[in-house]
């Protein structure tokens, strides 16, 4: 989504300063944001959901993190990774390569689901 930071016309349509430009092209998008017309901005919901993720996030000693980065690392290929977050409730929003991914599941207190031992089931 993105708003007017002027008043623009755009596709023969005017748009007032503060407008909301919704269902653009995601080319059209980025020619009006390079061109400082337009700027980006998060639906309230999504604004929300970071707000509860932010929440969620643990403060982990920086040792502990490096010793879980390391075995979630060794565990899991990126695309692995990536299912067993999303199955454990990780909210991956935006991220897509594989140290964020580990950063953000360690953060939200999940990295001992997908460490835990299964072999004794």
């Amino acid at each position: 989504m993105l708003r007017a930071k002027h008043t623009i016309r755009h596709n023969n349509v005017e748009y007032k300063k503060g407008a909301i430009l919704d269902g653009l092209k995601e080319s059209e998008a980025e020619r009006l944001v390079r061109l400082k017309s337009a700027e980006y901005i998060i639906s309230p919901e999504e604004e929300m959901k970071k707000q509860r993720v932010a929440e969620d996030v643990k403060i982990i000693p920086p040792d502990e993190f490096e010793e879980l980065r390391s075995a979630l690392d060794e565990l899991y290929n990126a695309e692995e990774l990536k299912r067993v977050a999303k199955e454990v409730g990780v909210d991956l929003t935006g991220l897509t390569k594989k140290e964020p991914i580990i950063e953000a599941i360690i953060k939200q207190g999940k990295a001992d689901l997908l460490l835990e031992d299964d072999s004794n089931e």
